[in-house]
């Protein structure tokens, strides 16, 4: 829908294609600037038959370049940023480029020289830098006008959710009210949703007149069936299969299951079976991931353990009661990011941006998931998953099975250390919007899925997005 997901192919690969020059330029331009003229804390210029190592080593430069600029969300769907923040994370990811070359030289025995390395770094940052920012000066997007069928809250969300990030390229030209709303065709424009275009009846005349270029909808009403999934989840057995007679509208949703009953296409809503089949392959991603992921991180879980021991009185761990799978309590571990009296009284409190209970360190540890660490404990022991939604305390958990129809189903698989909610929403997204991320996961799982959302969560880590 948004005008950049046409436009990503094309752009994508200029911008590939400029930061592989950059690279190249850099690398070339570095073993040239050492052959041919005297460099600050160097004894003698390099001999001409050092160029060799150009030859030699210029694919895992721009491999590194490609994955150091991915990592740091420079691949990611255009958003609007600041030229300091640009430059910022352009540093970092060739500062961590750099840190990979030496660590490839050194692990495989290879000579590279030093002062080539930084003049690389340098020559490499100041053109990534050069051409980034003249890229987002020059690309212009093309807006498109939506209009949203339905009137509610759902249709709020969304017109809000525009109105505020308006990179997208999407502006509201209106909402047509659903039969069972009421049409306000004499009333002002309403402030949020804009001037009401008319009846559902309407829409082809108006697409067709260019009043607007795309359509969403947005049913706020909770159905019956959404009920019924509610009823069902905890109780439903893992060989039981919710299926569905689709419309012509249902039958229009793409990537989905089908059973057939002699001409009859019988859509799989709830796959409970599959699950069942796949967990074993999903519980061996986990204990080997967790393992891994656990040993490589204890060199910094021990420095970060130490800065809160040293930074505030207190335990180093904290645990909390959090709700799994089928609604079983089970203990969470994590750093302590607050102060011990955080949450004196028994209410449950959402940390908060600039939230006062913070500790020195705990803002920081924040900001790169740091204090999860000790989760992959939680992974290890089965209490939790790499990937899946992120497990709520119980207060909340029977405040959102009151408020967010659906809510139930997401019990039906082990919370995650990350999921797709957190790679791809807002920190504090709503609760409702988060169950659709997890119940479209829920829905498509694979492994691919799986790997794709831990390299995506390596990204925000990298780039502190979300908080």
């Amino acid at each position: 829908m948004s005008p950049w997901r046409r436009e990503q192919g094309p752009r994508f690969l200029l911008r590939l294609c400029a930061d592989l020059a950059a690279a190249w330029t850099a690398l070339t331009g570095a073993f040239l600037l050492r052959i041919h003229l005297p460099v600050p804390f160097t004894e003698r210029l390099l001999p001409p038959d050092r160029l060799d190592f150009l030859a030699r080593d210029w694919i895992p430069v721009l491999l590194l370049q490609v994955a150091a600029l991915y990592f740091f969300g420079f691949y990611d769907p255009p958003r609007p940023r600041l030229a300091a923040e640009v430059v910022r994370r352009l540093a970092a990811a060739t500062v961590a480029q750099t840190v990979a070359l030496m660590s490839f030289y050194f692990l495989f025995a290879r000579s590279f020289p030093r002062s080539v390395l930084l003049l690389y770094l340098l020559l490499n940052l100041a053109l990534l830098c050069a051409g980034r920012l003249a890229f987002d000066r020059t690309v212009r997007r093309r807006e498109r006008r939506v209009a949203l069928v339905g009137g509610g809250e759902a249709a709020r969300e969304i017109a809000e959710a525009l109105r505020s990030h308006a990179w997208h390229g999407l502006r509201v030209a209106g909402y047509v009210p659903l039969p069972q709303e009421p049409a306000f065709m004499e009333r002002a424009p309403d402030p949020v949703l804009g001037p009401c275009l008319g009846s559902l009846q309407d829409l082809p005349h108006l697409l067709a007149n260019g009043v607007f270029d795309d359509l969403i909808l947005a049913d706020s009403q909770e159905s019956w069936q959404t009920r019924l999934l509610d009823g069902l989840a905890g109780t439903r057995p893992d060989h039981t299969n919710v299926l569905l007679l689709p419309g012509p509208y249902e039958s229009l949703i793409g990537r989905m299951r089908y059973r057939w009953v002699h001409d009859l296409p019988l859509i799989e809503v709830v796959r409970e079976s599959e699950w069942r089949i796949n967990r074993p392959l999903k519980r061996l991603l986990d204990v080997t991931g967790g393992a891994v992921l656990l040993l490589l991180s204890l060199p910094v879980l021990g420095l970060a353990a130490l800065s809160v021991r040293l930074t505030s009185p207190g335990p180093v761990l904290y645990t909390q009661v959090r709700i799994g799978r089928g609604r079983r309590p089970f203990t969470l571990y994590k750093l302590r990011t607050m102060q011990v009296d955080a949450e004196a009284g028994a209410v449950e409190v959402l940390a908060q941006p600039g939230d006062a209970r913070l500790t020195p360190v705990g803002a920081f540890l924040r900001r790169y998931r740091l204090d999860e660490i000790p989760q992959l404990w939680n992974v290890l022991e089965g209490s939790m998953s790499l990937v899946g939604p992120r497990p709520e305390r119980p207060g909340f958990v029977q405040q959102y099975l009151q408020e967010v129809p659906g809510y139930a189903e997401r019990f039906s698989l082990p919370p995650g250390l990350t999921g797709l909610a957190q790679v791809n929403g807002d920190y504090h997204s709503t609760p409702r919007n988060k169950l659709r991320y997890e119940l479209a996961y829920l829905a498509n799982w694979s492994l691919w899925l799986d790997l794709s959302i831990l390299l995506r969560t390596v990204k925000i880590v990298l780039t502190s997005r979300g908080v």
